[in-house]
């Protein structure tokens, strides 16, 4: 026999998932995609850092 409260707990959630702890985890949202790289800003930080000690290293050299 089976009460409300089981029947509410087999219900299908918002991902088509019934029972306990089956949804799977959702889509991270833009504010977890950004966080690698405010955290590591490696698109055009690099180049412009190695460009810069070249130019440094190549005028002290006689």
């Amino acid at each position: 026999m089976t009460t409300s409260q089981q029947q509410e707990h087999d219900e299908p959630n918002e991902f088509g998932f019934g029972g306990g702890a089956t949804a799977p985890e959702p889509e991270p949202g833009a504010e977890e995609n950004d966080g690698e790289k405010i955290a590591v800003p490696a698109d055009d930080l690099t180049g412009a850092i190695t460009g810069a000690i070249e130019e440094a290293t190549e005028r002290d050299k006689p």
